[in-house]
């Protein structure tokens, strides 16, 4: 299956006093990369709301490995590894782009809802326009 990737450069305000990017901004790192894969297969927040659903994120664990430092180039990924009927796993990587260093990993669940927050199975057209991009998604329930 195709990963998604992106690039960001490490600012010195995401530094903390220990002058490397602070845990909390991983964060930020793979929402930004979530939403960069929602442009570009065609969807953005607003276009989802309009058609009437959510991705609210539910859980999200991260394990850190290196610290990153500011001017550090950074290459963000995010793969679709489970799906469930409503729900569904992106492994997503931090990656020191220079040294091809990991320096976080996370698992990120999130959970299709109606514009209340009830859960609904999965939008089609999230469906098919990840399998435009990614060319194969998980089996349901793998």
């Amino acid at each position: 299956m195709k990963i998604f990737k992106t690039e960001f450069k490490v600012r010195t305000y995401e530094c903390d006093l220990y002058g490397h990017v602070n845990n909390a901004v991983y964060l930020n790192y793979f929402e930004a990369a979530r939403v960069e894969f929602l442009e570009t297969i065609d969807l953005n927040l607003a276009k989802l709301k309009e058609i009437g659903f959510l991705l609210p994120i539910v859980r999200i664990e991260i394990d850190y490995k290196r610290p990153l430092f500011p001017g550090d180039i950074i290459e963000v990924t995010a793969e679709w590894v489970k799906r469930g009927v409503s729900s569904s796993i992106f492994k997503q990587n931090v990656i020191k782009k220079k040294t091809q260093e990991l320096a976080a990993s996370a698992l990120v669940t999130w959970v299709a809802t109606d514009l209340k927050g009830k859960p609904v199975p999965i939008p089609e057209v999230i469906l098919e326009n990840a399998k435009g991009y990614f060319g194969t998604l998980p089996n349901l329930g793998k």
